[in-house]
């Protein structure tokens, strides 16, 4: 560890890690890594109400993503009843997933001066609004302008999840509950097809926006109700002189949490990030990861269900979902917990010292990605039996679901204070790079195979795999060579 660390080890942890210490869990596990004495801290919090908060949090995201797609199976019959071609109903979800990805970059500010918990009620409002909107609508633009506001309003457990686990839980902690809440986002999009498929066939295809209407409002209702506010300042009156406060109080709204004013370069501040490159790196491969890994099978598996299997639609939604979602499940256990592992033992053999790069040393199990849809692609082409592409495509889910994990874990553990910005980034640059999937890759696959295509995409994912490689080995000194971000530096 460099010498400055050594001295001042608060002013290192996001090049660094965190350092140890004696405090312990209420469930009596140490902590060796962020320490606060003020018994409002979230880090302080009983062990079960910051498990709670992360669960719903979780379910906010896979709400989200479930509403997203869960029209995806049915756009064949939307396009008759709306009159317009198949590729306009899917721009439905391609409008969702795009301002999904943009609206948190310009939200953030907001939530590091005045809090996780009004963002998370006020947009949770919008996104039901939007679709009542979309579901009641008689025409096509009145469906896409409701689509435009449920996805806006279900941006921000999209876009704060990660800060918001960040806030709740120490860095030897953060990738269990990490992993949850990415598996419950990833596995949104690939449960919704299943539901979808069946939902349109029996009631309707407007019910595949009622459903998730219903239960994002069951769920607006619990987060007005039991979801406290996160955020937390390090700066302001000692410690030792606050009381604790009630759960209700913290459920009410008090203004600012951190004294200080919202400036117009604060909108900006995580598009600043992007120059970092233990930020940067991650994330272009997470963009490539969850488009080749999920998004990719979306936007093909109608039309290949249908005229390779000769599946019907709810056929075609158990086929675009069910191989995703255990990949994803599979994958989920052997990241976030074994990260969590990897982390603790290194740190134990290093005197207290986390380093974030530890993480990555389960990349190669991201490998399974890429032959699980070169593989995939060529099971198509050659009209293999649709369980090997659907083995193929378990297997890209779980490199999928690992390569998730570990970007959310390194990236926030290596910016932690900086966490709704990278945040912010991570889920801009996974929607823009999905966002462009549906206009290439059935044209693509048409014009060279199902297998030229689909081996050509799974190495672009490959090769931006490669750069985490380096992190491995030279994250640490990118890191300290860039510098500390000068964002956020009061949380």
């Amino acid at each position: 560890m460099p010498e400055s660390c050594e001295k001042q080890p608060d002013n290192c942890s996001h090049i660094e890690g965190s350092q140890i210490s004696t405090k312990t869990e209420p469930d009596g596990e140490p902590i060796q890594g962020e320490v606060s004495h003020d018994v409002n801290h979230p880090l302080n919090w009983p062990l079960w109400q910051r498990q709670y908060i992360a669960l719903l949090i979780s379910v906010l995201g896979f709400s989200g993503q479930l509403s997203s797609a869960l029209i995806n199976p049915a756009f064949k019959v939307m396009s008759l009843d709306l009159g317009v071609t198949v590729p306009q109903a899917s721009y439905l979800t391609t409008v969702f997933v795009l301002f999904g990805g943009v609206v948190p970059m310009f939200v953030v500010p907001f939530s590091n001066v005045y809090g996780r918990r009004i963002l998370y009620v006020i947009f949770g409002a919008i996104a039901v609004a939007g679709n009542i909107g979309s579901a009641a609508a008689p025409t096509y633009g009145g469906v896409f302008a409701g689509r435009v506001f449920n996805g806006i309003g279900s941006s921000i457990p999209l876009g704060l999840g990660p800060s918001t686990i960040c806030d709740l839980f120490p860095q030897e902690r953060r990738g269990l509950y990490m992993g949850i809440y990415v598996l419950l986002v990833n596995n949104g999009p690939h449960l919704a097809p299943i539901i979808g498929g069946f939902v349109t066939e029996k009631i309707g295809w407007r019910w595949c926006i009622w459903i998730p209407t219903i239960f994002q409002g069951c769920l607006w209702i619990i987060t007005v109700l039991t979801l406290p506010e996160t955020l937390y300042s390090q700066n302001g009156e000692n410690v030792s002189n606050r009381e604790k406060k009630s759960y209700l109080k913290k459920l009410l709204f008090h203004g600012k949490i951190v004294d200080r004013p919202i400036r117009l370069r604060d909108f900006g501040a995580s598009f600043r990030m992007i120059k970092y490159g233990a930020v940067l790196l991650p994330c272009l491969y997470f963009g490539t990861a969850n488009t080749y890994g999920s998004i990719l099978y979306a936007v093909t598996g109608a039309k290949i269900t249908s005229e390779v299997f000769k599946f019907n639609t709810g056929q075609t939604g158990m086929f675009m979902g069910i191989p995703l979602t255990v990949g994803c499940t599979i994958g989920e256990f052997g990241a976030g917990w074994v990260s969590d592992l990897i982390i603790n033992n290194y740190a134990a053999r290093h005197n207290g010292y986390r380093k974030p790069e530890v993480r990555l040393w389960l990349l190669p199990l991201c490998s399974l990605l890429f032959i699980g849809t070169s593989v995939y692609g060529y099971c198509i082409e050659n009209e293999k039996p649709w369980i090997m592409a659907a083995v193929a495509c378990a297997v890209a889910g779980v490199g999928s679901q690992v390569a998730t994990t570990v970007v959310y874990t390194y990236i926030t553990d290596s910016y932690k204070p900086q966490s709704g910005e990278v945040g912010a980034v991570i889920n801009l640059i996974k929607s823009l790079y999905a966002f462009n999937t549906g206009f290439y890759a059935l044209p693509l696959s048409e014009a060279i195979g199902y297998d030229a295509a689909f081996g050509l995409l799974a190495g672009i994912n490959a090769l931006t795999l490669l750069p985490l490689i380096y992190l491995i080995y030279g994250g640490e000194s990118l890191r300290a060579k860039q510098g500390i971000p000068s964002i956020q530096g009061e949380l």
